[in-house]
């Protein structure tokens, strides 16, 4: 759902508060700044707050910049820069997890794992230089390029059990009509041995890719 006006003004006003604590004088008018251009985008202000109220390694320095190294399935992982510190940040709609510094790499091999980097040297090759990265854009989450559910691009195959994927076989919504059960034959999908026979049956037929059509309706009003 998106934020409304009230939400995003509340949390902006918490934000300013907590700079007026974390960051020395001198930064402050760089982090308001920057704070005023994320105004109405409720995702990047959590981040922000999240940013100041732990204030990583215990610096109190300004959040200048966010970058996006990886998203997939709606979790982003993110590079949050000051003027001179440059940190790993995980976050979903769940919440948020910082995950060390640049220069340091990432250890964490699940996260590695699910972003698809087998290991961490793999990560360093693809995330070479931190100019290289690409900046944030304010609201970019409402992009109707992206899948509001799993994530993906325009063009791309939804995760298996996106919401929005659509049916190939009727043109429903793949999550709540009835071909899934009737093309296997059962009731029901308890296990991932049929999960597997109904990916393999959406593949013969042709799964539908996702296009910016099969957004919901609220969020396109």
């Amino acid at each position: 759902m998106l934020a409304d006006y009230e939400s995003t003004k509340k949390l902006t006003d918490e934000i300013k508060l907590l700079i007026q604590y974390a960051v020395p004088e001198q930064e402050q008018s760089a982090a308001n700044f920057f704070l005023e251009s994320f105004r109405e985008d409720f995702f990047a202000l959590e981040v922000i707050r999240d940013f100041y109220r732990t204030l990583p390694d215990a610096r109190e320095e300004a959040l200048v910049k966010i970058s996006v190294l990886d998203e997939k399935e709606q979790v982003f992982l993110l590079l949050l820069s000051t003027a001179k510190h440059h940190y790993f940040y995980l976050t979903n709609d769940d919440g948020g997890l910082f995950l060390g510094e640049w220069d340091e790499g990432i250890d964490d091999r699940h996260v590695l794992s699910f972003f698809d980097y087998p290991d961490k040297e793999a990560f360093k090759k693809a995330n070479a230089a931190i100019d290289k990265c690409r900046e944030y854009t304010s609201l970019e989450r409402l992009n109707e390029e992206i899948c509001p559910s799993c994530g993906i691009r325009a063009g791309g195959l939804h995760v298996l059990g996106c919401p929005v994927e659509v049916c190939p076989w009727c043109g429903g919504q793949l999550n709540h009509c009835n071909c899934r059960f009737e093309q296997l034959g059962v009731e029901e999908l308890t296990d991932q041995t049929k999960l597997k026979k109904l990916e393999e049956k959406l593949e013969k037929r042709g799964r539908i890719p996702y296009a910016k059509e099969q957004r919901p309706s609220f969020l396109t009003e």
